[in-house]
């Protein structure tokens, strides 16, 4: 009996090492962890540009090189329709915005209130340029992006593997419920990104426009940075808004009012006629928690954390509802839009477990 006590403390206090010795490794690879999560939505993205030829028939390995080709092919024709005007536009708008920021806050000082607020605030110019360097430079721009896409093609091409190998991490009888949240969670991933990649097509369309009907000078690169930016929820509209409203802001007060109007208007359908009718048919998640998970990450990582934090919220929405707060806990919750499992009976054996002869 002793020897069994003296053997259970030890291996309770390895298994308490071991977790803490993996809580350290993540504090210390976290760059690299945002690096694999990267590598799985763009994986994402190849599987869903994939899934037409999966339907006609195609098998699975060619259904993704024929889904990368389709979205170098779009990329491609987008960038020879439009890539000489927008480059144009873009190198415009490189060089009107500092001048517009500028102005705007020679105007913000002449108000004492807005005076006293831009003295006690750093720098956003140069913070930006810290985030940007740090999310472009850190490693290397190149090398990361080379990894990126590498690791992404053999995602796709397997994803079975890797789940499989994340399966083998956990107890065996607990295996076929954490393989059914895995699949739930890149189903929930896949939906997400194509409703988010539908929303950020159409309100860059609507930016676009509305900002060429008002005059405003390089309309074509700020419905782009609009359309970019609204990958990120909740405060990605205010961000792409920003550049356009300083550029008008320096065209005079006519063309600031209409462009304040053409981004309202475009948010405002955005947010009550495309997302509620996009949403149905993708996860729904809490703002409260897209917006913790937008702080910390971006905190963490700066603009890499900025742009993962919604999809990685989405996966670890699903994965908690499903391991933890339904199979663990064994309430009665669901996720929106994904086809779940059932909870388990709790009578009734684990599948992939031990089942004792009758």
């Amino acid at each position: 009996m002793e020897t069994t006590g003296i053997g259970e403390i030890a291996r309770r206090t390895l298994v308490v090492l071991l977790i803490v010795g993996l809580a350290l490794l993540t504090v210390q690879f976290a760059f690299v962890f945002m690096l694999i999560f990267s590598a799985v939505i763009v994986a994402a993205l190849i599987r869903a540009a994939g899934w037409p030829f999966r339907k006609m028939g195609a098998g699975d390995s060619l259904s993704v090189f024929l889904g990368l080709f389709l979205i170098l092919a779009v990329l491609g024709g987008a960038g020879w329709l439009f890539g000489a005007q927008l480059s144009e536009q873009f190198t415009e708008v490189g060089q009107q915005l500092p001048q517009a920021f500028e102005r705007a806050r020679s105007l913000a000082n002449e108000v004492p209130f807005l005076r006293s607020f831009l003295s006690g605030t750093p720098d956003f110019q140069s913070i930006a340029g810290r985030a940007l360097s740090f999310a472009f430079g850190a490693v290397g721009a190149i090398t990361n992006f080379v990894l990126v896409i590498v690791a992404a093609m053999y995602l796709a091409l397997e994803p079975g593997l890797y789940v499989r190998g994340v399966v083998k991490l956990f107890p065996k009888s607990k295996g076929s419920r954490v393989r059914e949240a895995l699949s739930a969670s890149g189903q929930a991933l896949n939906q997400w990104l194509v409703a988010q990649g539908l929303t950020m097509i159409i309100v860059g369309v609507l930016i676009w426009g509305g900002l060429s009907i008002v005059g405003v000078q390089s309309a074509g690169a700020l419905g782009v940075i609009s359309g970019l930016t609204n990958f990120i929820p909740l405060v990605g509209p205010f961000i792409g808004a920003a550049p356009g409203v300083l550029l008008a802001l320096s065209q005079g007060g006519d063309a600031l009012l209409w462009t304040c109007v053409v981004y309202v208007v475009a948010q405002q359908l955005e947010g009550n006629v495309l997302t509620p009718m996009i949403q149905k048919y993708a996860v729904s998640i809490p703002p409260a928690v897209l917006m913790f998970a937008l702080a910390a990450l971006g905190s963490m990582f700066g603009f890499i954390g900025v742009i993962i934090a919604a999809p990685l919220a989405v996966v670890l929405y699903v994965l908690v509802t499903l391991l933890w707060v339904r199979d663990t806990l064994g309430h009665d919750a669901e996720v929106q839009g994904i086809d779940a499992p059932p909870p388990p009976d709790s009578n009734a054996p684990e599948a992939g477990g031990e089942t004792q002869p009758s």
